[in-house]
């Protein structure tokens, strides 16, 4: 049985591989290309990374495919001090990996998923758990692994947190089993079945925090749950059964939103395990997601805690 406190991330590991080019080719056509870029990444290896810069003592449990791009991804959860003992290669499987062309503004994804859909729960490590752990999830992976795990971490008396994203239909066992639902204002609207999500084209809504409450409370599946919906420039919002707990927006220059969801859950289950009361923990994530997007890329751009502490300190914010 774990006895250190400790952040166990449930999720997809990927290789995001970056062609910048000056067009897309059409059909038949060759364009040259300006750069090429190996990054490892995918929302669990992001969250998992995130938490660990901060300190946090973090556990990442996914898969790998038996190919190079595993074994560079292993090597970089290495080195960045990420527990990767219950990280399966799949036999037969290619390491998830993300193609993405950059021109100018413009950006396509090619998804290839790989070893993070072909898992089973047979495929899961054993995992024990204790009542200190917290433990984190997104829809990356089949949903079956995540109910398992999170089972498993319930009866254990564990927290778990899940990333309501990518906008995938979630189960109602996922939802039941969450304690902490954490999602932008984009995913909310989009999951309370209104018709701003259409319009927004993964613009900011500008929702009143009266707003985000109806919402919440249309998508909680137990009110005991805890919802976070963060608002990009102006901040998040936390509410618990009735009450609503805001925290404010912080200017920086903004380079880039890479990644900035996941470093904020990263950030925010950190302070949770840490013991910091629930508006702090807010007011922490919000800074390190405020550091990353002054910074392009996702694990590029994810700030260590010294960083945070003095932006904190900076902000008037510190603990």
């Amino acid at each position: 049985m774990a006895s250190k406190k400790r952040i166990v991330v449930v999720g997809n590991i990927n290789m995001d591989i970056v062609v910048e080019a000056d067009a897309v080719p059409g059909v038949g056509e060759y364009v040259y290309g300006s750069a090429l870029r190996f990054i490892p990444g995918g929302n669990g290896l992001n969250q998992a990374v995130a938490a660990t810069r901060l300190n946090g003592y973090v556990q990442l449990v996914g898969f790998v495919g038996d190919d190079g791009i595993g074994k560079e991804l292993l090597w970089f959860l290495h080195d960045e001090d990420v527990g990767t003992d219950d990280i399966r290669a799949l036999k037969g499987a290619h390491s998830g990996s993300v193609l993405f062309l950059m021109t100018g503004k413009v950006e396509r994804h090619v998804v290839l998923p790989g070893s993070n859909l072909k898992a089973k729960v047979t495929d899961l490590p054993y995992l024990e758990f204790s009542p200190s752990d917290i433990v984190i999830s997104q829809l990356t992976i089949p949903q079956e692994l995540i109910a398992h795990v999170f089972e498993r971490a319930k009866r254990a008396g564990a927290r778990t947190m899940i990333n309501l994203f990518p906008n995938y239909d979630v189960t109602e066992r996922v939802m039941r089993l969450s304690d902490y639902i954490v999602l932008n204002e984009v995913e909310l609207a989009f999951r309370t079945g209104e018709k701003e999500y259409a319009m927004a084209q993964h613009k900011d809504l500008q929702m009143d925090p009266g707003t985000v409450l109806r919402r919440v409370k249309k998508l909680r599946a137990r009110r005991d749950q805890v919802v976070i919906a963060t608002l990009a420039d102006r901040g998040a919002i936390g509410v618990i059964g009735d009450r609503l707990t805001a925290v404010d927006g912080i200017k920086v220059r903004f380079a880039d939103a890479t990644g900035a969801g996941d470093c904020f859950l990263g950030a925010f289950a950190t302070g949770l395990l840490e013991g910091r009361q629930f508006k702090s923990a807010l007011e922490f994530a919000n800074a390190a997601a405020a550091l990353s997007v002054q910074k392009v890329g996702a694990t590029t751009s994810f700030p260590r805690r010294s960083e945070v502490d003095a932006f904190l300190k900076r902000q008037g914010r510190a603990r």
